[in-house]
């Protein structure tokens, strides 16, 4: 993926805040709508199209899920098909539920450029249940083959990950997290994730990131602070023949040097710009780390 220098993050970063004080129209559903397609004028937005399993939130689904609890079979290895999170305004998220009984974190993935949400939530599925909530956002651009993408915002991915959190959270207030989460993403999402880090220290003091570069980690005003002051634990994780290795050592030396959280680097042999092969052993070492 290609880096993002300080100056293009900032622009981005004005443009989004000038076209965020209108309301956003519904993003469009790539399995129906063209790429780039822009929204019809004077759209207003509203309720994006929901599978038909997709609901609100209500409180009698805390008190479900807590009775869900009470059987063996929801503290075990979760498998199968992501649920749908419906979020105002934006796509849907997908998300598993947490096999950890009490209130557990909740661990946001952002997904890498042109990637399938659903089968990249389905992965980390392998793993994180047995942490806490797994939830994974879905980018607001459509790319190859109708995948989606975060078109190099991350003031959008921000705002999706949050408003993801906080959905959960309102759905099962006693059950997740709406702080001390975990916040990770590989490639486009690495750089999105590590911005959202840094401005959301609180609610992701924890961050897993695959592929990370120096110059995601450009950032201006207080949120460096807040960061310093809020962030607990940083692992990253870097292929040895990724072509970004070299940025993957210069960011966690960054981080290190600007007193953002304990920083891991993990660097994996044979491994080049992709998720782990090992990916089990690997994504669960790293998760037990950030969460010490």
């Amino acid at each position: 993926m290609r880096p993002f220098t300080a100056s293009a993050i900032l622009a981005s970063t004005l443009l989004v805040a000038r076209a965020s004080q209108a309301q956003p129209a519904e993003a469009p559903d790539p399995a129906h709508a063209p790429d780039d397609a822009p929204p019809p004028e004077g759209a207003v937005a509203r309720a994006t199209r929901r599978p038909p399993h997709a609901r609100m939130f209500s409180a009698s689904d805390d008190r479900a899920e807590r009775e869900r609890m009470r059987t063996p079979a929801a503290r075990r290895r979760v498998a199968g098909q992501p649920e749908v999170l419906e979020l105002p305004g934006m796509p849907d998220a997908y998300f598993f539920r947490s096999s950890v009984a009490g209130r557990a974190r909740v661990y946001v993935y952002l997904h890498a450029r042109n990637a399938d949400p659903r089968e990249s939530c389905r992965q980390f599925a392998a793993v994180v249940p047995r942490f806490g909530w797994l939830v994974c956002p879905v980018g607001p651009g459509i790319g190859a083959d109708g995948h989606r993408q975060w078109n190099n915002n991350p003031v959008v991915a921000r705002q999706y990950a949050t408003t993801a959190v906080n959905a959960l959270f309102q759905r099962f207030p006693r059950r997740a997290r709406a702080t001390d989460n975990v916040l990770m993403g590989f490639s486009e999402g690495a750089f999105v994730a590590l911005q959202t880090g840094l401005n959301e220290p609180v609610m992701f003091p924890r961050w897993v990131i695959f592929a990370a570069h120096d110059r995601y980690i450009a950032t201006e005003g207080d949120a460096l602070a807040n960061a310093r002051h809020a962030v607990r634990k940083v692992y990253l994780i870097t292929g040895a023949h990724d072509e970004i290795v070299e940025h993957s050592r210069r960011a966690a030396a960054s981080l290190r040097h600007e007193h953002i959280g304990r920083v891991e680097l993990c660097i994996l042999p044979g491994v080049g710009h992709q998720l782990p092969p090992d990916f089990v052993a690997t994504v669960r070492a790293a998760l037990r780390w950030v969460t010490r």
